[in-house]
């Protein structure tokens, strides 16, 4: 059969391929997000200080809930730090209406005190789960944590406002940051059932396992520990113990995947405050963005680099990759590239190795005909013979020689002459029967065809076809004695034995041709 391999990949195919990926989530970009968030992690800041509900805490006060007496308690001990963080949902009411208004005492006397809301799942929808009333009305402010999972059930983003209808609710990080909330009211009604995000962010990494400074609720409570160190700070109080079910799979700490509620909320605000809280490259953004990164590297390619494809790819997948870093460190701003990238580098190295499969081929075919060349006859011949010579299976040779060719090419030109030839080629080629025969040029007007397996009957069956198939043709030739091109065939068929050579077969099957020339031409010789 003719080899045939196309040059390269279709040019719409790469950039389709990543318009699709722009549209999906990929996890090949989360996993370079993960990176580069580690490689820029921050450590840990003293300014923002966790009370933790720990081992200790439930050991001295007992089961989780406690009453609320208790929080009362230790927030009227934090009356000096800048701002409060009740990392606990307060939306149903105890059974003591006393230990509940206690608490609301509290928020009043504290009056720096924010407390939390998060979107729950309800009738397969998520809705706004809200603190009662009595403490929203006593806090200084009313926040949203919204930590949605990506696709392989990390947290890796925090909204700074969300809500059911329409994004009304700063989140609970921002307002303890110190960032100014929006006008809102508890009773503002929702648009619709759909929630509603705002101002998406990428949760910061932590650096090393020293995490924020921490004291144990139970010490706060009974004024055990260093107190007054928390003048001026911002302090959460939420719960750390295992027990408590308030722990959360994510890359924030390399070392930990699983991080406590109140440490992301902890990390979050002293991202805020440091205002390097990386945004992602809005969603609506990214097909036009890598289409265009994707467009430009074919024109690249196709203008200056196809002869280094490889080494270019490389340095443009750097390139790319060194302005994804910068613009994170410098701008906060978070490109997802991955994908692009490893889509970029695939395609072009299997862009290559189709080049060099297709030149590998034009070196093995014969450039006129589109046949085997003479090299390639060569090798594939000797390789067949070892083959028969193993199995003891028949091979067969025929070697097609045009008649009186010379006084075609100077009878018609030698360019009718190099049309006959691919006629004359096409009709060899059919006589290929599967992918282990062979047809090539072996010379000028000189053909051969490699039949492994196929016996003497067969061989010149085959012979007999193509001399057949050459007459429907019924190329003119007014130099033959017959009027038409015509061929003549040597054929050899036989089991090779452990003498033969491809020399010595090759002479049988041309001693057989000329037998064929001398007996009138224009029909086919076995050889004995």
């Amino acid at each position: 059969m003719r080899p045939h391999t196309p040059k390269r990949l279709p040019a719409f195919i790469l950039p389709a391929l990543v318009l699709l990926v722009s549209l999906l989530p990929n996890r090949l970009d989360l996993w370079l997000q993960d990176r580069l968030g580690q490689l820029l992690a921050q450590a840990a800041s003293d300014d923002i200080v966790i009370v933790a509900i720990d081992e200790k805490s439930l050991a001295e006060l007992g089961r989780w809930p406690w009453p609320r007496e208790l929080l009362a308690g230790a927030i009227d001990k934090l009356g000096n730090a800048r701002a409060v963080g009740l990392d606990l949902v307060l939306a149903e009411p105890s059974a003591n209406p006393e230990s509940d208004q206690a608490l609301v005492d509290a928020l009043r006397r504290n009056g720096k005190v924010f407390l939390p809301a998060v979107p729950e799942v309800s009738n397969n929808q998520l809705v706004e789960t809200l603190p009662l009333r009595m403490f929203a009305d006593a806090a200084k402010g009313i926040g949203m944590m919204d930590y949605p999972l990506d696709q392989d059930g990390l947290i890796r983003r925090t909204y700074l406002g969300s809500g059911l209808g329409q994004p009304r609710w700063p989140a609970f990080t921002a307002l303890l940051a110190g960032l100014p909330p929006p006008v809102m009211a508890l009773d503002t009604p929702a648009l619709n059932n759909r929630w509603q995000h705002h101002d998406e962010r990428l949760l910061p990494h932590l650096d090393g396992e020293l995490g924020f400074p921490s004291l144990s609720f139970v010490d706060i409570l009974n004024h055990n520990g260093p107190i007054a160190a928390l003048t001026g700070k911002t302090v959460l109080i939420g719960a750390t113990a295992s027990g408590l079910g308030d722990s959360h799979l994510t890359p924030m700490q390399a070392d930990w995947p699983a991080t406590s509620g109140v440490v992301i909320n902890a990390a979050t605000i002293q991202a805020l405050q440091n205002q390097n809280l990386v945004r992602p490259l809005d969603t609506a953004y990214l097909p036009p963005l890598l289409l265009g990164l994707t467009l430009l590297w074919q024109c690249l390619l196709r203008r200056r680099y196809r002869e280094k494809s490889i080494h270019a790819v490389a340095i443009y997948s750097a390139t790319l990759l060194a302005g994804a870093v910068l613009l994170l460190q410098l701008q906060q701003l978070y490109l997802p590239l991955a994908s692009l990238i490893t889509l970029l580098m695939l395609a072009t190295v299997t862009d290559y190795f189709l080049q060099q499969s297709h030149f590998k081929r034009l070196a093995l075919t014969d450039k006129l005909t589109g046949l085997a060349n003479r090299h390639h006859f060569d090798d594939r011949f000797i390789f067949t013979l070892q083959q028969a010579q193993l199995t003891r299976k028949p091979l067969a040779l025929l070697i097609v020689d045009v008649d009186y060719f010379k006084r075609y090419n100077d009878h018609y030109g030698h360019a009718a002459g190099d049309d006959v030839l691919k006629k004359i080629a096409t009709v060899v080629e059919k006589a290929v029967r599967n992918n282990h025969d062979l047809a090539a040029r072996i010379g000028g007007e000189e053909f051969a065809i490699l039949l492994p397996g196929a016996s003497r009957e067969q061989a010149l069956d085959i012979a007999a076809t193509l001399r057949q198939q050459l007459l429907l043709l019924q190329i003119p030739h007014q130099q033959s004695p017959v009027g038409r091109a015509s061929c003549s065939i040597g054929v050899l068929s036989q089991v090779p034995q452990a003498g033969d050579t491809v020399r010595s077969l090759f002479e049988k099957a041309d001693k057989a041709l000329y037998r064929a020339k001398h007996n009138g031409r224009d029909c086919a010789e076995i050889a004995n």
